[in-house]
């Protein structure tokens, strides 16, 4: 069938009637006399019909979805304001505004640099579904006028790439984009728009074309990861919601063995999708939830795996929640609030207590009956002493590189603690070329071990294979979790600089002490983290240099000697206090740029601009021979004070103790090895 159209829709009546269109279906029975004759208004007309009798659109529209984003939304903007805008064709993506006058350029790209991500998401279309909530809410036919106008405009201008080209040809046909148009928002404005007298006949008709050249290109070329599972939301609901077409049947049976096979190849046995970024677990979580809902709405079962696969996804939001009730930005991340994540689950899932208690921000259900928890195979350890927002909290990252979206963050540690994140990482920026991209991507962006100036390089080696198998493979980090203590071990050997060059191997041990007295420390000190890296060089001969990095979410700490001390008044703190090796040195580093950036944060989105200095404290020294290196983290309650005063280990990797020099100049010895029972 060729349908290389220089505008939209690519196919012709003749082609669509006769060739994309069950016509054994009851409601389409006229078509046929319909082509022979030629009357393709009749064709058109009774299509349409059969359309708008086959919707349920009071089921789908009791689906809770949202559709707003800091991507297509000002700062503030209601989404009353947000169609307002767009009613005067001014557009937002990538937080980039632009403003257009007679129509829209559909692949225009109004950003300094030329930010890809601004033309591809604009083509997402969220818009249209903002301005069909808005149809409903006031049935003022203006909205449905221009979502009419937006579409046709848009249908007509983007046919021109074939529809099997590669996905990375295309910019407003890229799967990821046909995938979310189909699973998202070109859905809800057929729901919302269906009954407006401006989505006439010959409108739907071209709608109707337009979604099946979607089906055809989702069934024939697809990506993989997150992106096949956008794709195949897409497509199971094009199979769904559009019984007409002769292959809905097929593409909807494809749509769904695909992504029930996904669940074995993308996630592991405990619940993490394999990416390893608590951005991208949602998206999967979310495209399987709304074909479910799409679905029940229908009247079609989704398959069993859909059930028990989304259960243990669910559960890893929990797992990994941190005490002020957001995920913590691993990798291409976020730091999200769960409990909105939870809403639906604690719906679908009743036996569920703690999916309620999250839901509900811990005003109904219960807490697990656990309190820390490692995921053993994606190497995620979150140590926590209760499940309170006053928690002792920190997240452990020993796990293998993910797949897309990594970030050269091997050993990584994030600290929060009564209410408040005190140690943070650079976090997620724009996917584009900047200095700050580059800076989230590296070591240095991160709170572990830089060798000889250079960071982890796990990319350069990286291969993944896609599989149950894959994802089966334990992270080789040790683990072990008591009502006093948390002990995890990682080691990362994979090479540093852009030749990955096997220098050293970095071994990092994380203690968390919740029980002070059972551990044989005075409880007046309260939970602290007992750190200890030890950096063995490849070779014996030669000398290198190491940094150890903590990026700090607080204002400008106080230094003093090798330790330092946030003060931020009426808020909790956190005190670092570090041994190394004599050669060791400290600096407190904010928002530079040369010789290489240091010192950042992304700040709220992952849009570019939105950046703003941290204080990272950089703990750097030489050693030529194994050394040992022990940091202590302790967090501390608004208006008090950390009593420790000093921190003394022995620099030998064969060592285990460190001495706690408090206040009060008594001296407290803790062992490692009595972590390790």
């Amino acid at each position: 069938m060729d349908m290389t159209a220089e505008t939209g829709p690519r196919l012709t009546d003749e082609q669509f009637f006769g060739d994309c269109l069950d016509l054994e279906r009851p409601g389409l029975s006229g078509i046929k006399d319909a082509i022979d004759a030629r009357d393709f208004t009749r064709a058109r007309k009774i299509l349409a019909a059969d359309v708008r009798d086959s919707l349920r659109i009071d089921e789908f529209l009791r689906i809770d979805r949202e559709f707003v984003g800091g991507s297509h939304t000002l700062k503030g903007e209601s989404i009353e304001q947000a169609c307002e805008r767009v009613m005067k064709l001014k557009f937002v993506s990538t937080g980039t505004p632009i403003e257009f006058t007679d129509d829209v350029d559909w692949f225009a790209n109004p950003t300094f640099n030329q930010y890809k991500e601004w033309t591809w998401q604009i083509n997402r279309h969220p818009e249209w579904a903002w301005l069909g909530r808005r149809y409903l809410e006031t049935r003022d036919e203006k909205y449905a006028e221009m979502f009419v106008r937006l579409f046709t405009s848009w249908v007509q201008k983007t046919a021109v790439e074939p529809l099997d080209a590669p996905s990375g040809a295309t910019k407003a046909w890229r799967t990821i984009e046909t995938g979310i148009r189909m699973g998202g928002s070109w859905q809800w404005a057929l729901h919302s728009f269906i009954g407006s007298p401006s989505f006439t006949d010959d409108v739907l008709t071209d709608w109707c074309k337009s979604v099946w050249e979607h089906g055809y290109r989702l069934r024939t070329v697809h990506h993989s990861h997150n992106w096949l599972i956008m794709e195949q939301n897409g497509l199971a609901q094009i199979g769904i919601i559009y019984p007409q077409f002769r292959d809905a049947a097929e593409w909807r049976e494809f749509a769904f063995r695909t992504l029930v096979d996904e669940l074995e190849n993308q996630v592991y046995p405990d619940g993490m999708q394999y990416e390893l970024t608590t951005n991208y677990h949602q998206v999967n979580i979310n495209n399987y939830q709304w074909l479910w809902d799409v679905a029940e709405a229908y009247g079609y079962s989704v398959p069993d795996a859909f059930s028990a696969g989304l259960e243990r996804m669910h559960e890893v939001n929990i797992k990994l929640m941190m005490p002020d009730g957001r995920l913590p930005d691993i990798n291409d991340g976020s730091w999200r609030e769960v409990a909105p994540l939870l809403r639906r689950a604690a719906s679908l899932y009743p036996s569920r207590k703690d999916f309620l208690w999250a839901a509900t921000r811990g005003a109904e259900g219960s807490p697990p009956d656990w309190k820390s928890i490692g995921l053993e195979y994606s190497g995620l350890y979150a140590m926590r002493t209760d499940w309170t927002g006053e928690a002792v909290y920190a997240l452990f990252d020993g796990g293998p590189f993910g797949y897309a979206h990594q970030h050269e963050d091997k050993l990584n540690l994030i600290v929060n603690a009564y209410g408040k994140l005190l140690v943070t990482e650079a976090g997620n920026y724009a996917y584009d070329a900047s200095e700050m991209r580059r800076y989230v991507l590296s070591t240095r962006g991160h709170n572990t071990i830089r060798i000889d100036g250079m960071d982890q390089n796990r990319r350069m080696n990286f291969a993944r294979t896609v599989g149950p198998d894959a994802v089966r493979q334990h992270s080789g980090a040790e683990w072990r979790t008591t009502p006093a203590w948390d002990f995890a071990e990682a080691v990362y050997d994979e090479g540093y600089g852009p030749d990955a060059e096997s220098i050293a191997t970095h071994r990092r041990t994380v203690i968390l002490v919740k029980d002070c007295a059972a551990c044989g420390v005075p409880r007046e000190i309260g939970p602290f983290f007992l750190v200890v890296d030890r950096v063995m060089p490849a070779e014996a001969a030669g000398e290198h240099a190491y940094e150890i990095l903590w990026h700090l979410a607080t204002g400008d700490p106080a230094v003093d000697g090798s330790a330092v001390a946030s003060r931020d008044a009426g808020e909790p703190n956190i005190a670092l206090y570090c041994a190394g090796p004599d050669t060791q040195r400290l600096e407190v580093v904010s928002g530079r740029e040369t010789p290489e950036w240091q010192g950042w944060r992304a700040v709220d989105t992952h849009q570019q601009g939105e950046y703003a200095p941290t204080p990272t404290a950089v703990y750097s020294g030489r050693f030529s021979a194994p050394v040992r290196i022990v940091t202590v983290l302790h967090p501390v309650k608004p208006g008090a004070h950390s009593p420790i005063t000093g921190l003394s280990a022995g620099s030998s990797v064969d060592e285990t103790n460190a001495e706690l020099v408090l206040q009060t100049g008594q001296r407290v010895v803790i062992d490692e090895r009595s972590f390790t029972a």
